[in-house]
């Protein structure tokens, strides 16, 4: 069964949009420059995130069948196979700590539901606390979540995922443009839009305390933002039909992804200017920041928090759905399984996966699991939970990215890859082939092996 052409932009654009477009972004919106990093992040998101989102397009569209076999084109047998099992793994990794993210998401619409009289006369440090250290409390959130994700992923494509990208994609536009309209009427004094349109280049260059550098991280962003080395969206593009423009589909993706995540900039970095005490990064920023701000909106809080955690699980649900099909996909073309068999039994297992997860944000979780690694921070705890995070949801995205340019320019060969974007009549100009020969040949890779070696660095 194949994506219509709005369903396959809209699925891929739901694929991208997630987590760090609300709160990884707005976070470092503020902290590093401003309009400054706006303007870097943009600047390379066209330079790296478009060609490098035509590539993965275009290779999935020439295979027609799933990650794995994308690399086995023509003669290639086994050797390049690798590559997309490591996007596949990627994305099962991901999804492991992101149902459980997704499990508090579904924690707090739950208290603003049922009890948000708990919120509103405590602190919500605690209240984060223990929705992630409760574990009973946060297996059967992240269950249920996973469970709604089986649903959909096991289902007909048109009727699952096309569906929901395009019931989904639409909903979270109007939640953050209503969101983006009513707080100022509510209470202007409590915005302040100079930390969002300041052009501070100096915090964009300048090292911090802790040796980060925002250009840097503005770089990342244009990779991790759109989801891009862990075959996601080169599997939404095996549903395409072989003679679809991809040249037109993928940076409609990419803006889609970028408007989202100015407009979650434009929602959450003037909320920051008045909060009291330390700005979390990460998902305190969210669950304990951003929180205690909608309380300062008095009897309009609750429904402005219930609104925007409702956003976030949209976010986070089209994001999850993404990151299964990959390995669906490949069951059902390598195996011959069912979409529903392969569905379930992948949505088991990365609930399996999950419980380690679960287990690293409590205190009273095992020590191996709460400062896994080191990285448990000062507590220590999470220490599992930011190892995946930090190694398959960006460490890895950026190895994936460096291997398909490798695979375009080593296996399949730019003549080949022109050859196949220009299936259906739709010729590549020439300053097309300019601009993606440069990318691939020496933006991306540069722009990806500085970003490891940063990383290395810190890590």
């Amino acid at each position: 069964m194949k994506f219509t052409k709005t369903g396959h932009i809209l699925a891929s654009a739901g694929a991208a949009i997630g987590v760090a477009n609300l709160v990884i972004f707005p976070y470092r919106v503020y902290f590093f420059g401003g309009g400054a990093y706006l303007l870097a992040f943009v600047g390379f998101t066209l330079l790296m995130g478009i060609p490098l989102m035509v590539l993965e397009n275009a290779l999935g569209k020439r295979s027609g069948t799933d990650a794995i076999n994308a690399f086995r084109g023509e003669g290639d047998g086994k050797g390049w196979a690798w590559i997309g099992g490591l996007g596949i793994l990627t994305s099962i990794m991901v999804a492991s700590f992101y149902l459980v993210l997704a499990g508090w998401t579904l924690d707090y619409v739950w208290h603003y539901l049922t009890d948000y009289q708990t919120i509103a006369a405590n602190h919500a440090g605690p209240t984060f606390g223990a929705a992630i250290s409760t574990t009973n409390r946060a297996l059967l959130f992240t269950g249920l979540f996973t469970a709604l994700v089986a649903i959909i992923s096991s289902g007909p494509l048109r009727s699952g995922v096309e569906r929901l990208s395009k019931f989904a994609m639409p909903l979270l536009g109007l939640l953050i443009v209503f969101l983006l309209i009513s707080l100022p009427v509510l209470q202007p004094e409590a915005l302040d839009y100079g930390n969002l349109f300041r052009l501070d280049w100096e915090a964009l260059f300048i090292p911090t305390e802790t040796g980060e550098l925002g250009i840097l991280h503005a770089l990342g962003q244009a990779f991790f933002s759109l989801g891009l080395g862990a075959a996601s969206m080169l599997t939404f593009a095996t549903h395409l039909d072989r003679d679809a423009n991809v040249m037109k589909s993928a940076p409609t993706i990419v803006h889609l992804d970028t408007v989202v995540a100015m407009l979650g900039a434009m929602l959450v970095v003037p909320l920051l200017a008045n909060i009291e005490g330390d700005i979390y990064d990460g998902p305190p920023l969210v669950f304990i920041n951003l929180v205690e701000i909608f309380k300062t909106y008095g009897g309009s809080g609750q429904w402005i928090g219930l609104l925007f955690f409702v956003l976030l699980g949209v976010a986070i649900l089209t994001s999850a759905v993404s990151l299964v099909e990959p390995a669906l996909r490949a069951l059902v073309t390598q195996l011959g399984w069912s979409r529903r068999v392969a569905g379930l039994s992948l949505c088991a297992l990365i609930f399996v996966l999950a419980v380690p997860v679960v287990l690293s944000c409590s205190p009273s979780g095992p020590g191996w699991l709460t400062d896994f690694a080191g990285m448990g921070g000062a507590d220590p705890s999470m220490g599992y939970f930011n190892f995946l995070l930090e190694w398959f949801g960006s460490v890895s995205l950026l190895v994936g990215g460096l291997l398909l340019c490798i695979y375009l320019l080593r296996r399949w060969t730019l003549a080949s890859f022109f050859e196949e974007l220009s299936i259906g009549g739709h010729e590549v100009s020439a300053g097309w082939k300019w601009r993606l020969t440069m990318a691939y040949k020496y933006v991306i890779p540069i722009g990806i092996v500085v970003l490891l070696l940063a990383k290395l660095l810190v890590l």
